[in-house]
């Protein structure tokens, strides 16, 4: 089946998806430590440093945030069991699981702040890992590296007289905007809502998990 088949409910869901990442990643900027959660790339690069000057409270703590980060990964892969998006996958388990690990994280911040945000790098994790793969396309709700790198690529060949699948740009669009838009939301409703900003990300994630299921099942019924 082409890329080109890809229904607009999944392009809706990635929206979402990645303005979920976007308004977790800028709480987690905004609050306590100004961590960044929804991608490790920066994260590794601070744990040199601190290896390097020999600050132990940060090393652990990296490595905390690193090592949390992949086990979100981890189980996204023991639940799926495969990075190939098929919709007669479960990924209604690790949705919810997100949702849960975002209130987990609201739940400890005014007690644990330094460590409440390993949550949120757990359910990132999660996320991140649900989906890695559609057709080819290598697709990231939780960063933009690949995106911004794909869409480069695809304007340096349409400069080049080949041809580019217009939908997969589509896709990678959609994930940027999504993301954009969700920093811009979790900047306006940090100020009023203060640390209860993390309650709108959970709900966030459970409905996509209510609304997939939904998928699910009618899908299911259609198979049967």
């Amino acid at each position: 089946m082409p890329f080109q088949t890809l229904p607009p409910w999944v392009q809706l869901g990635t929206f979402f998806l990645a303005v979920n990442a976007g308004i977790i990643n800028v709480l987690g900027l905004v609050t306590v430590l100004h961590q960044s959660v929804s991608h490790m790339t920066g994260n590794v690069s601070m744990l040199a440093m601190a290896l390097l000057h020999w600050q132990p409270d940060t090393i652990i703590y990296l490595t905390c945030v690193v090592l949390c980060y992949v086990i979100g990964s981890f189980y996204s892969g023991f639940i799926l069991g495969n990075s190939h998006f098929s919709l007669g996958r479960r990924y209604g388990l690790p949705l919810s699981l997100v949702a849960f690990f975002i209130v987990l994280c609201w739940a400890f911040l005014p007690y644990f702040p330094r460590y409440a945000l390993l949550w949120a790098c757990v359910a990132m994790g999660v996320q991140n890992a649900m989906v890695s793969h559609y057709k080819g396309t290598i697709i990231r709700t939780t960063h933009l590296s690949g995106v911004l790198t794909d869409l480069g690529l695809a304007l340096g060949y349409r400069l080049r007289g080949l041809d580019v699948d217009r939908r997969r740009i589509i896709l990678h669009l959609v994930i940027l905007f999504g993301f954009f838009l969700g920093g811009l939301v979790a900047s306006m409703i940090y100020p009023y809502l203060k640390l209860n900003s993390f309650l709108i990300p959970a709900l966030l994630s459970w409905i996509l998990s209510i609304v997939y299921w939904v998928i699910y099942f009618r899908y299911r019924r259609i198979q049967e």
